[in-house]
């Protein structure tokens, strides 16, 4: 029975397998074979069908998640992606806006290009440092919303958000796009005006009473004058008498220079005078230097309230040593730009004019005396002075705060302005349309004084620092959770902390907290 193939074992007895049972089984197989492509084509119906579901509901369900799902956690708190998008262009505004300048200059920051593809650091890319400061700023804010609902602080809103929203749709009128389009642009892609407004008002909240926070921590008059004794050389001004004499360097070869052989020999293209041919000549400005520091009294030029952040190296160190006195000479070496100065020293002081606090209204020259008067014609008080700025000036910067600047110093500014502005005889409700020629007409307002420039920095380090520790001490317990990986400094901060430590464990796969 060996050689027969129709047969199988079945409760220990063998059974031969007829033509029928063969049929039948083919059978059996067809149903079966039948059934899974039933299967398979349910299953590939379904799969295209959810893959158009997700197709048509992408959209929405992103902006879903994105309104209703968690981006990061902070102190147990569920921050949306709207929300950190708002936070994240807040921070990123105010921060970069403050002197966007210096940042494009000193760090090539570009804020027009794609911020994970600049790098700040070898590691950190400038979205990574603004990420991490957003991070802060978010962890302090709802540090600040415990300490409000402790104390019971309350903050109406309604007024200061009514007109935040006609500046925004004024200003996306002015863009040539809708709301929407705008409110997206300043605050990210998934930003409508409705969906952020808790977090403006929100903000609105913080900031009043951050105020109220700043006025009773405001350092005493005495805490700034003993930081001013301690820092002196930051804040005292000089009065001197200059004369600047420059090395003559030679453009070409002389008696003194180098020797030179072969192609170089005969060319005096951009020449680098020798070692002697240096000495030579500051040598002889020296000598013109030492004759006329008898005369430098008379024939200097006078240098009034210049600060040491703003003097030449070469001179800071003589004029703000403290030793100091009027009537003091010197002639000085400036070997790094080949020269000496002569210089008198008259008086070191600490500048105790007062700055001012006015409206301004910037308009196209000759619409200024026409608003002015139309003011005039009204109300005539400063908040519809306020009123007039928010209308119609052409500097978006003070605009909406109706053309309001506050602690402003004579430094640098039209004297056509500043003559007017700083007038001893100038009362507070003072106004004036004056025009700069080939400029502008600016409507003034007079608010009044403010307190010396130094005493304002001064100040304003002191509650800055008083602030900070803070902030810091009521935020400590807030731990920031990423457990999606959103924010690429917490693992590159990780990894180098791993790695100074000597540990080799990868935070790759797992959840960065901070």
């Amino acid at each position: 029975m060996s050689g027969n193939n129709n047969k199988r074992k079945n409760t220990g007895e063998e059974k031969i397998v007829t033509k029928y049972d063969l049929k039948m089984q083919r059978r059996r197989e067809e149903k079966e074979r039948e059934k899974r492509r039933e299967k398979i084509s349910t299953a590939v119906g379904a799969v295209i069908v959810v893959a158009l579901i997700c197709l048509v509901a992408s959209f929405p369900l992103r902006n879903y998640l994105a309104v209703h799902g968690t981006y990061v956690e902070i102190g147990g708190e569920k921050i949306s992606r709207v929300e950190y998008d708002y936070n994240f262009n807040y921070t990123l505004s105010s921060y970069v806006n403050s002197d966007e300048g210096m940042f494009s200059y000193y760090f090539g920051l570009d804020t027009s290009k794609d911020l994970s593809s600049q790098m700040y650091t070898d590691t950190l890319t400038w979205k990574d440092f603004f990420d991490e400061m957003t991070v802060e700023n978010i962890k302090h804010n709802k540090a600040l919303l415990r300490e409000i609902e402790a104390e019971g602080f309350t903050y109406d809103t309604s007024e200061e958000f009514a007109a935040y929203e006609e500046n925004i749709r004024a200003d996306a009128k002015t863009a040539g796009v809708s709301v929407k389009e705008y409110v997206a642009q300043l605050y990210g892609e998934y930003a409508t005006l409705s969906r952020i407004s808790g977090y403006v008002k929100q903000n609105m909240l913080l900031n009043a009473y951050y105020d109220k926070v700043a006025e009773e921590n405001a350092p005493s008059d005495e805490e700034i004058e003993a930081y001013y004794q301690e820092n002196k050389d930051d804040y005292d001004v000089v009065d001197y008498r200059l004369l600047t004499f420059d090395a003559e360097l030679p453009t070409e070869p002389t008696e003194l220079a180098d020797p030179v052989t072969g192609e170089a020999a005969g060319t005096t293209a951009d020449y680098q005078p020798s070692d002697a041919e240096i000495d030579k000549a500051m040598e002889d400005a020296k000598a013109l230097a030492d004759a006329a520091e008898a005369t430098v009294g008379t024939e200097g030029t006078l240098n009034e309230g210049a600060s040491m952040l703003y003097t030449a190296t070469a001179l800071s160190d003589w004029l703000f040593d403290e030793t100091r006195t009027a009537g003091d000479t010197a002639v000085i070496e400036d070997a790094d730009n080949y020269r000496y100065y002569v210089v008198e020293f008259e008086s070191r002081y600490r500048d105790e004019t007062p700055t001012v606090d006015l409206r301004a209204l910037v308009t196209a020259t000759g619409n200024g005396q026409a608003l002015l008067d139309s003011w005039a014609a009204g109300e005539a008080t400063e908040e519809s002075f306020a009123q007039l700025c928010r209308e119609h000036s052409e500097d978006t910067n003070t605009a909406a705060d109706g053309g309001l600047y506050e602690a402003l110093a004579d430094n640098g500014m039209d004297k056509t302005l500043s003559s007017w502005i700083y007038d001893s005889a100038r009362q507070p409700g003072d106004t004036a349309s004056i025009s700069i020629e080939e400029g502008s007409d600016y409507v003034l307002y007079y608010i009044g004084t403010n307190n010396p420039t130094y005493k304002l920095e001064i100040s304003s380090i002191l509650l800055s620092n008083t602030i900070e520790e803070y902030m810091a001490q009521i935020s400590k317990d807030l731990e920031v959770s990423d457990p999606k990986h959103n924010l690429n400094y917490l693992y590159v901060e990780a990894e180098s902390s791993a790695g100074e430590t000597g540990e080799t464990e990868s935070t790759e796969s797992g959840e960065a907290t901070q």
